[in-house]
């Protein structure tokens, strides 16, 4: 969700469903990070222009849980915090350090798409990557709570195996 799509979010569900997609999730767009391969962290002036209108959002939003059913993946509060995070951002109940790992295509392997590399493919089997004294030394000391890059997280993977 960010200002271009925010007071579309009905008629995407809409699309998605003319498509024949058998779910669609919404996740907050990241405006904080260095993830996805930018460079560096977009400045103040391009986070703003991102984030979508308070009042906008937040409508939408609670026209979309209104009609809420299964075909959208959040829940209503899930799609309440995604709102809430561009003005107010909590972090997010999630494992995802401990139970997944994101490999970059220059063989980089993060413990999520927002941390740096805890190892690299192209020099480890991916075991040996997540493995690392450097990987076992960031989870063992991660505390997602606070976390300044977990505080501002749009992702929250929190799997119950």
């Amino acid at each position: 969700m960010q200002a271009a799509n925010a007071s579309h979010l009905r008629e995407t569900v809409t699309a998605a469903r003319a498509l024949g997609l058998q779910s669609i999730s919404f996740l907050a767009a990241d405006t904080t990070s260095t993830a996805f391969n930018r460079p560096l962290v977009w400045p103040e002036e391009r986070q703003n222009t991102i984030a979508p209108d308070r009042a906008t959002l937040e409508n939408e939003i609670e026209l979309l849980i209104a009609g809420h059913d299964v075909f959208i993946l959040e829940s209503p509060a899930k799609l309440r915090r995604i709102a809430a995070h561009f003005h107010t951002p909590t972090p997010p109940r999630c494992n995802a350090p401990w139970v997944s790992a994101v490999i970059e295509v220059d063989g980089s392997v993060r413990p999520c798409f927002f941390h740096p590399s805890i190892g690299n493919a192209h020099q480890f089997t991916l075991e040996e990557a997540i493995n690392t004294e450097t990987a076992l030394s960031f989870r063992s000391g991660l505390k997602i709570a606070s976390n300044p890059t977990c505080r501002r997280c749009v992702c929250s993977l929190n799997y119950q195996g």
